[in-house]
């Protein structure tokens, strides 16, 4: 009787308040089940449809959703300090739930074309923003596994789903081993910091790390394990080695959603558990990670110019742009974090783009992803043409386009924390890009070929539209999302 009256009461309101606290996730959570029904139960020649209906519906309400509670719901801890429902949180809802609707919408005619069932894909999709939500969202190092095992899963599935295709087997197994062996040091990272703190609470931790000393080896080897896993999961050079052929292999909307939505999420727990949970240890960690994004930067745009494959091309891109965030992640700050928060929110149009053009170019027999395929693009469909170059020299960093705003915001947030050195190298980087960026685009406006006419379908056409339309009208106006950027990273930054 004793023991009982000491445990604490778990009333309706309180479990309706949590709910809200993660409403995007917990809307979208019953979407997928939905999903998951309808896909059994609805004749076979009618669920591809049905399925990605319904993918779009639940992604739009969780969207709305989040939208809704940014801008009339206070945010808060939840389920016991476990998640959060506060303004870093729903922004990558927010972001989280724009890349799943786009994915969908350049899926349906890629799948039907390739020979692929789609009730499962759109599922796994769900499956895998779920789980970058949770990432988001979470507050103790519990949920931060959780989220991250969840996404992972899902996407080792469906990277490997051109079952019938050799190349995506293999960066299905690569993912799988590679994703598990990051996932160890992750968790094993984890496990210091908390034998080190007594606790798995990211703000009770940054509590119990303020009293410790810096050079507890518990709380050192914890960051610098954690600090390996996490690059592994954000694409960055030294551990970078899984992401050209997993991005090759898998089919090539996998590809567009992994090269942004993971990214995305893997920022989000490093902000959550370095920038939240360990700002004692910052010039531990901050060292570690600056390591990481300068040999990002070079070992990325270094490597991309000598791609033949616009997949590989583009992977090798990501690593080079990990670094770059980075230098938000480090710099700190409101400033810092808000530049972080903005070039990944850029990025989600700029690099989504341009794997949606290639998504156009494969065929039955499989992906065309060399850069010579998209020769003579402008005439077999000019305005695919013109996006591409949006997207390309958004990339680069070209004004007015989102990427030179992007870039602007986290470089003078480098040298505002005296990062210079590493700014020095972004700049000295970018400049190398531009070669290999100009490169996919000579193909595109030659006049040496003759083929058929590309066609899109309307939904593939409606997001690649809408990502070259924002990449070019986010950058024109970035005052207005920079500012959506700064109330985003208001939660962890001092």
């Amino acid at each position: 009787m004793m023991l009982a009256a000491t445990i604490p009461t778990y009333t309706w309101s309180q479990a309706l308040a949590d709910l809200g606290q993660i409403s995007p996730i917990a809307t979208l959570t019953g979407f997928m089940l939905f999903a998951i029904v309808t896909d059994l139960v609805i004749p076979i020649k009618r669920r591809s449809g049905v399925v990605a209906m319904v993918a779009v519906v639940g992604l739009s309400y969780s969207l709305g959703t989040a939208v809704y509670r940014w801008l009339y719901a206070q945010g808060g801890p939840a389920y016991s300090g476990m998640a959060t429902g506060d303004s870093f949180a729903l922004f990558f809802d927010i972001l989280f739930a724009g890349l799943g609707i786009l994915t969908v919408a350049i899926s349906h005619s890629y799948l039907q074309k390739r020979g692929m069932r789609e009730g499962e894909f759109h599922i796994l999709m769900l499956a895998a923003v779920i789980g970058m939500m949770v990432l988001a969202s979470a507050t103790s190092l519990v949920t931060v596994f959780l989220g991250l095992e969840l996404l992972s899963i899902a996407l080792y599935v469906a990277s490997g789903f051109a079952r019938d295709d050799s190349r995506s087997q293999e960066a299905a197994a690569k993912y799988l081993l590679v994703g598990g062996f990051a996932s160890a040091f992750v968790l094993y990272g984890m496990a210091l910091i908390y034998g080190a703190s007594g606790t798995t609470l990211l703000p009770d931790i940054a509590k119990q790390v303020s009293t410790l000393s810096p050079t507890n080896p518990l709380l050192i080897l914890g960051v610098v394990l954690m600090g390996v896993g996490f690059a592994f999961k954000v694409s960055a050079a030294p551990f970078h080695m899984w992401t050209p052929d997993v991005y090759q292999g898998a089919p090539i909307p996998v590809t567009a959603f992994m090269s942004v939505g993971t990214k995305a999420a893997a920022f989000a727990m490093i902000v959550r558990v370095f920038a939240g949970g360990l700002p004692h240890l910052a010039p531990e960690w901050q060292a570690l990670l600056a390591f990481v994004a300068a040999t990002s930067m070079i070992v990325g745009n270094l490597t991309a110019i000598t791609q033949s494959s616009l997949k590989r091309l583009l992977a090798y891109s990501g690593i080079a742009q990990a670094g770059y965030v980075l230098i938000g992640v480090i710099a700190g700050g409101k400033a810092g974090l808000a530049a972080v928060l903005y070039y990944l929110f850029v990025y989600m149009f700029m690099n989504f783009g341009a794997f949606a053009v290639v998504t156009l170019l494969a065929g039955p027999d499989g992906d065309r992803d060399r850069i010579s395929d998209l020769s003579g693009l402008y005439k077999r469909n000019w305005p695919m043409a013109v996006l591409m170059t949006v997207f390309m020299l958004s990339l680069a960093g070209f004004p007015p386009t989102v990427g030179f705003f992007g870039k602007l915001f986290l470089f003078t947030a480098g040298v505002s924390a005296g990062y210079t050195w590493l700014v020095v190298v972004a700049v000295l980087m970018s400049v190398v890009s531009v070669y290999y960026y100009v490169r996919v685009l000579i193909p595109v406006w030659s006049t040496t070929t003759r083929a058929e006419p590309l066609r899109a379908s309307i939904s593939s056409t409606s997001a690649i539209a809408l990502s070259g339309v924002l990449s070019v009208v986010l950058g024109l106006y970035p005052t207005s999302l920079l500012i959506a950027a700064q109330l985003g990273a208001g939660p962890l930054s001092p």
